[in-house]
């Protein structure tokens, strides 16, 4: 592993802004959907049109693509674990993407002297 000091500025601050995010905020992976749905019952107003509105977590569980209902009272909780999730996500893969290009530049600086 590259000590930090080897590391451009950029990648430090992503590195620590990954590392702020996994440790002081929980995350969840999964999306968060909205489905609406009648129930049936007589009178409803999901009768009339107006659906009922439940938020589920879209998640692999064991495997298995899996969509699990968030009860109303911790629907704003898991949208930030979700949110976070989507975040820290985002700036592995910008970590990533820099290894990346490093690799392909030493494969092409490789093959550019005959070494291939």
């Amino acid at each position: 592993m590259r000590h930090r000091s080897k590391m451009s500025g950029k990648e430090r601050a992503v590195r620590s802004k990954v590392t702020k995010l996994i440790h002081d905020y929980p995350f969840i992976e999964g999306g968060i959907v909205k489905m609406a749905r009648v129930c049936g019952k007589d009178g409803c107003k999901c009768t009339k049109g107006e659906k009922h509105v439940s938020w589920y977590l879209a998640t692999r569980h064991e495997k298995k693509r899996k969509m699990i209902y968030i009860p109303a009272e911790m629907e704003k909780e898991v949208k930030a674990w979700g949110k976070a999730y989507k975040e820290i996500r985002k700036l592995m893969k910008d970590i990533s993407s820099n290894y990346l290009k490093i690799l392909m530049e030493a494969k092409n600086r490789k093959k550019s002297r005959g070494d291939a």
